[in-house]
């Protein structure tokens, strides 16, 4: 499992996850998701970006779920 957190000068975050941690970032935001209304927010938003992530993918040859 691997990450890559970069800082941005503007104070945002980037994280880049490979296929093991993409899935398990996903599984504890969906668990938590369950107990908080705004965080399901936060779920579905990250939903959506995995499955754009595998259509990419996809078109591309490539396996990884995340770039």
């Amino acid at each position: 499992m691997h990450v890559s957190i970069k800082t941005n000068s503007d104070g945002s975050m980037h994280f880049d996850f490979d296929e093991e941690a993409a899935r398990a970032m996903l599984a504890s935001v969906r668990f938590a998701s369950r107990f908080h209304a705004r965080i399901a927010l936060l779920a579905r938003m990250t939903d959506e970006r995995l499955k754009a992530n595998e259509r990419l993918a996809e078109k591309d040859g490539r396996t990884e779920l995340c770039h």
